[in-house]
């Protein structure tokens, strides 16, 4: 699908929401594109993020990890924050 194909798509989905989601989907929008940001200013060979990750390995060799349920409940609350947030802005 080229761009304009998928920005089309995008459009027609957003005709379809129902006006009493409408504010929920602005939210998830501005989240998503901030998101987007977030994404392109990781360096991703930082001495901060390289020790981090080093740090995990070792705790998962030493069967330090934290369940799918826990890391998913946490996602979902981080992102509710984040979409609260953007829609107070």
């Amino acid at each position: 699908m080229s761009s304009r194909e998928i920005k089309s798509e995008v459009i027609r989905l957003v005709n379809t929401v129902d006006a009493d989601r409408m504010e929920d989907l602005l939210s998830t929008i501005r989240a998503f594109t901030d998101q987007q940001d977030i994404d392109t200013d990781i360096d991703h060979n930082s001495p901060e993020l390289l020790k981090e990750l080093n740090q995990s390995l070792q705790q998962a060799k030493a069967g330090q990890l934290i369940s799918n349920g826990d890391v998913l409940k946490e996602v979902k609350r981080v992102l509710r924050a984040k979409v609260d947030f953007s829609g107070k802005g």
